[in-house]
């Protein structure tokens, strides 16, 4: 085979390494066989975006009124609030220590400074996130196995 042969079966095999790549959203690619190596490797523009703040509503009922008077309030909490616990991270949260087992947090539970409120697993590390302060738990913003943003909302301690 010439060398002109060879020199275009190379770029045939890179240009159908560049295709996979594309095709299936891959970020590198990586070929060696003999004198011959090839790694493909996906130019990302990254973009940073300003975090937005994150609005949730809940609802709280009064318990002093009667079952027919009964009123609904709904509260908005965001990411600012003084008793907002924000991801981290970018990750999936889990409420409990392990499947089959009781969350760490429930609704209007006492928390203690330092308490495991849950854990967000990223890039296969297990990330405790704890309570920043003693208090209630008024808002859970994440379901178990839920994947989590950066700047999330993810409990309200008052």
């Amino acid at each position: 085979m010439t060398k002109k042969n060879v020199h275009k079966e190379n770029l045939s095999i890179v240009q159908q390494f560049v295709d996979m790549v594309n095709k299936d959203n891959l970020l590198e690619l990586e070929y060696e066989a003999d004198n011959f190596k090839v790694k493909v490797v996906k130019n990302m523009k990254t973009s940073f975006s300003i975090p937005q703040e994150t609005i949730a509503t809940v609802p709280v009922t009064r318990e002093n009124e009667d079952k027919s008077k009964l009123t609904k309030k709904v509260e908005q909490f965001t990411n600012k609030h003084p008793g907002a616990v924000n991801s981290p991270m970018v990750g999936t949260a889990y409420s409990a220590p392990e499947p089959e087992k009781d969350p760490f947090i429930k609704l209007n539970s006492q928390v203690t400074k330092g308490d495991t409120l849950l854990i967000i697993e990223a890039m296969k590390v297990m990330n405790t996130i704890a309570a920043p302060k003693s208090g209630k738990i008024v808002y859970i913003g994440f379901e178990n196995s839920q994947p989590v943003e950066f700047d999330q909302l993810l409990v309200v301690i008052e």
